[in-house]
């Protein structure tokens, strides 16, 4: 017998491959600071997030930018494999704080392509993200032994360093926090510039 997983989830795994520098820990350290003040910061369900949600445009961050805008071009070019001259770029981009005992809902990302998280402070032996099927689960039999065909969600544990890109209509959240450390992570959405589509075909699209 052989079973075949038809049209999966890409979710992309990689790291950052280097630390962050001196200046991109004082913004980072500024803007938690401001959050923990009840100043510049927005109450998410569950834990907070900075008030600006640009902070990729930040003067500090030029080269976490362009770091990050590697990694998802390799995801475009390795997963998408488009053909069409296309321009992937950061919209928006904003810093996540969950501390002991709080979660972040379960949510998606509405008017982006693909959505990117670098976990900027995580411990994987409590720090973990939940990926959840899509749809509504008409019949759910007793699970005996969980596989790729009869998950509801997936978790996976993450890091410091760490940097995931995925669909952003994939739902996603986080469980109640455990640990002592303030799990911090830099989130940012994706769109693209170019054409779209074959001209003969009626299905040509260009953004500018």
């Amino acid at each position: 017998m052989i079973v075949r997983p038809l049209f999966p989830e890409p979710v992309y795994f990689s790291n950052l491959d280097r630390a962050l520098t001196k200046t991109e820990l004082k913004t980072i350290t500024q803007y938690k600071e401001k959050t923990s003040n009840n100043q510049g910061n927005m109450r998410n369900q569950g834990n907070m997030r900075t008030e600006d949600s640009y902070v990729l445009e930040h003067k500090t961050f030029k080269n976490l930018k362009k770091d990050l805008n590697q990694k998802i071009i390799n995801y475009f070019n390795e997963v998408i494999c488009c053909g069409n001259a296309i321009t992937p770029y950061i919209t928006q981009s904003w810093i996540n704080y969950t501390k002991e005992n709080q979660f972040h809902h379960r949510h998606a990302h509405p008017n982006s392509y693909i959505s990117g998280v670098f976990y900027i402070n995580a411990d994987k032996k409590v720090d973990k993200i939940n990926f959840f099927r899509a749809g509504y689960i008409r019949f759910l039999p007793t699970v005996t032994q969980f596989n790729l065909f009869n998950s509801t969600r997936a978790t996976y544990p993450i890091q410091g360093g760490d940097v995931l890109l995925f669909p952003s209509s994939l739902e996603h959240g986080v469980d109640i926090k455990k640990g002592t450390n303030i799990r911090t992570s830099l989130s940012f959405n994706v769109f693209f510039k170019g054409t779209f589509g074959i001209k003969k075909d009626l299905a040509e699209l260009i953004i500018e």
